[in-house]
Parts: C-alpha cells; structure tokens; sequence
C-alpha cells in the first residue's frame, strides 16, 4: 500500500499535476521544506505550496527514485528550471524523507541545496 502514495507523488511530480499529489497526501499531513525554512500543514497548505512551486518557469522534476521502507521511505530527484531574473537554467539535486500511514504520505521534510535555483 505505501508504495501507491508513492508511486501517485512521483507521475505528480513528473506532470506538474497538484490535483493528483494531494492524492498522496493525508488531509493533516506535515510537509517541511528544511532549506526554506518552511513548515505547512494540511491539505490548503500543500496545494498552495505546489501550485505555486509548479507555477515557476520552465520547472520540471525528473531521475525520481523511491526508496521503499514500509512506514518510512525516501525520494531522490531533481529540480530544474529557469530562474526567474536572469532566465538561466538551474538544476538541484535533493532528497525527501516520508513517513506513510495508512497509504498516505502524513509527514515529508525536504532537502537540498537552493543556491542554484536563485537568481
């Protein structure tokens, strides 16, 4: 079951879909952006957060790999996309660190260096 919530954050990621990544998401889950300093919680918040992080120029999420512990997981990805001052492309590896319940993603902390997607 985990591997579904999973499986459904990663297409989303891919297609820039935020309908179907809060299908992922439990209604009171905790999302923490570590490298923003940035802590949201429930399902008002995370759409809010993807829109708009879908909303950057030329964003894109690819190389996803899921690493599949049962109560815990973790992804691997890449962000890119296109700073918005100067229109260079940047490219950031990070990771999340989840933790699932009853099929549903109820805590994620993100990880990773923002430096070069600023502008």
């Amino acid at each position: 079951m985990p591997e579904k919530a999973l499986r459904e954050a990663r297409e989303a990621l891919e297609g820039l879909n935020v309908d179907q990544i809060l299908l992922a998401y439990a209604q009171d889950a905790i999302f923490e952006d570590i490298s923003a300093g940035e802590r949201i919680v429930g399902q008002a918040g995370l759409r809010a957060y993807f829109e708009q992080l879908f909303s950057l120029p030329g964003v894109a999420f690819s190389d996803i790999r899921i690493f599949d512990g049962g109560s815990f997981a973790a992804l691997e990805w890449v962000w890119s996309g296109l700073k918005r001052n100067t229109g260079g492309a940047y490219s950031v590896r990070g990771a999340s660190v989840i933790e699932l319940r009853e099929g549903k993603i109820i805590r994620e902390s993100i990880y990773y260096d923002p430096k070069p997607a600023r502008s």
